[in-house]
C-alpha cells in the first residue's frame, strides 16, 4: 500500500506534463503503447518501414514513458527490461529484420505491458477467481466424461469374470493419463520454440479450442448423439472382447480416454495464456478438480447409475459456451497483436476492466473482439434453438415407436 501511494505521488510530481494536465492514467498509457506496438508491426509488414519506426518510437516516448515513474518504484527491473525491448524493436525495424523476429520482440513487449498494468492495477479478486474456476471446470468436465466412459466399459465387462480383461482396461486408462501428461509437456516445449510469434500461436490455439468447445456443447445437448457414441464404443468393446485380445481392449480404452486428455491439454494451453499473472490460481483450480474427480470416481464406481450425472450436462454446456465466447475474444485479440487484424479501439467509451479479467473473459475494448463475441453468442443461440426444435420434432416419433412396442 505504501509503495502504491508513493507511486501515485511520483505520477503527480514527475510525469511529463503532469502539472498542466493532472495525474497520468497509467493503465491507459500502457494500453495505448500496446496498441501502437501492434500498429507498428502492421505498418512494417506492409513495407512502411519509416512510419513503423515512428509509431514504435511514439509507443515508447509518448506513452510508456508517462507510465514509468510509478512502475520504477514498484518494479524497477521490469522497466529496465522493457526499455531494452522497445529499443530492440526500433533497431530491428531500422536494420530491416524479418517480420517474424520483430513479432517475437513485440510479443515480449506486450507480455511486459500486461504485467506492468497488472502491477499498477493489482490482480484483485475477480481475476484469480475466474482463473481458478476455469482450471477447475476444464479438468472436472473432461475428467467426468472420462470417468463415465470407464464406468461404461466396466459395466460392459461386468458379466465377464476374466480379471485379465479388467486389468487391460486399467492399463489402457493409465497409459492414456501418461500420454496426456507427455502431450502437455511436448506442447509446452514445442510452442516455446516455434518459429512464429506467440500471439499467432495463441490465436490459432484459441480458434481450435473454440471449434472443439462449440461441437462439444451441442454433443452434450443432443441425447441421440451421445447414444450413438455409446453404441459405437460398445461395438468396439464387443469386437475386442470376442477376439480375446488384451491389447485390443487396452487400445479401445486408451483411445477413448486419451481423446478427453488431448482436449484438456488444448483447453489448458489457451487458458494458461489468458491467466498470465494469476496462473497459480488456475493451478489451484486444477488441484481442486483433481480432488473432486477422485471423490466422484469412487462414488461412480460404488453407486453407478444411481448418481445424477445426467443433470450436470446442462450446466456443463453453459460453462463450455462461456469458454468458447472468451476464447473467441482472445483469439481475435491475438490476431490483432500479431498484426493480422486491424484495431478499432473503444477505450474511454466502455468501462475499463482489469487486464487479467479482460484476458480471462475475452472482453477487450475493441470493435473487432466484441463483434466476434457477439457473433459467437448469436451462433450459440441459433444452435440451441435448432437443438430444441429438433428434439421436439423427433419426440412424437420416438413416443409413437415406444407405444407400438
Amino acid at each position: 500500500m505504501i509503495l502504491r501511494l508513493l507511486a501515485l505521488l511520483l505520477v503527480l510530481l514527475t510525469a511529463p506534463g503532469a502539472h498542466a494536465q493532472g495525474a497520468v492514467d497509467v493503465p491507459q498509457q500502457l494500453r495505448t503503447a500496446h496498441d501502437l506496438v501492434a500498429q507498428s508491426l502492421r505498418e512494417y509488414a506492409q513495407g512502411h518501414t519509416e512510419q513503423a519506426f515512428r509509431t514504435a518510437r511514439s509507443a515508447y516516448l509518448d506513452h510508456f514513458e508517462y507510465a514509468e515513474p510509478p512502475l520504477r518504484v514498484l518494479n524497477p527491473d521490469l522497466i529496465l527490461e522493457m526499455e531494452y525491448r522497445f529499443s530492440d524493436l526500433r533497431n530491428g525495424m531500422r536494420d530491416g529484420q524479418p517480420v517474424a523476429e520483430l513479432q517475437r520482440v513485440a510479443g515480449d513487449i506486450n507480455d511486459s505491458l500486461r504485467k506492468a498494468e497488472g502491477i499498477v492495477s493489482g490482480t484483485g479478486v475477480l481475476a484469480p477467481t475466474l482463473a481458478a474456476t476455469g482450471g477447475f471446470t476444464i479438468l472436472f468436465r473432461e475428467g467426468l466424461e472420462a470417468a463415465l466412459l470407464l464406468a461404461a466399459i466396466f459395466s460392459y465387462l461386468e458379466s465377464s469374470r476374466n480379471g485379465r480383461l479388467r486389468r487391460a482396461v486399467w492399463w489402457g486408462g493409465a497409459a492414456a493419463l501418461l500420454a496426456t501428461v507427455v502431450t502437455w509437456a511436448l506442447a509446452t516445449y514445442v510452442l516455446s520454440i516455434a518459429p512464429v510469434s506467440r500471439e499467432l500461436i495463441s490465436a490459432v490455439t484459441s480458434v481450435i479450442a473454440v471449434v472443439i468447445l462449440f461441437s462439444l456443447s451441442f454433443f452434450l445437448l443432443q441425447q441421440t448423439d451421445r447414444r450413438r457414441s455409446a453404441e459405437f464404443m460398445r461395438a468396439r468393446l464387443g469386437q475386442a472382447v470376442q477376439s480375446g485380445s488384451l491389447l485390443a481392449l487396452g487400445l479401445v480404452t486408451f483411445t477413448t480416454i486419451y481423446r478427453e486428455g488431448f482436449e484438456t491439454v488444448l483447453f489448458y494451453q489457451a487458458l494458461a495464456v489468458a491467466s498470465g499473472p494469476v496462473l497459480n490460481s488456475m493451478y489451484l483450480g486444477i488441484g481442486l478438480a483433481a480432488l473432486a474427480l477422485a471423490v466422484t470416481f469412487m462414488l461412480l464406481f460404488r453407486f453407478g447409475r444411481r448418481l445424477p450425472t445426467a443433470r450436470l450436462f446442462p450446466a456443463l454446456v453453459g460453462v463450455t459456451a462461456l469458454f468458447a465466447v472468451a476464447f473467441v475474444g482472445n483469439g481475435v485479440r491475438a490476431f490483432q497483436e500479431a498484426g493480422w487484424i486491424g484495431v478499432t479501439n473503444l477505450y474511454g467509451r466502455l468501462p475499463t476492466l482489469d487486464p487479467n479479467v479482460s484476458a480471462l473473459t475475452g472482453l477487450h475494448p475493441t470493435v473487432e473482439t466484441l463483434a466476434a463475441q457477439a457473433l459467437m453468442v448469436l451462433v450459440y443461440a441459433a444452435g440451441y434453438g435448432y437443438v430444441r426444435w429438433s428434439s421436439q420434432r423427433h419426440s412424437p416419433h420416438v413416443a409413437g415407436r415406444l407405444e407400438r412396442h
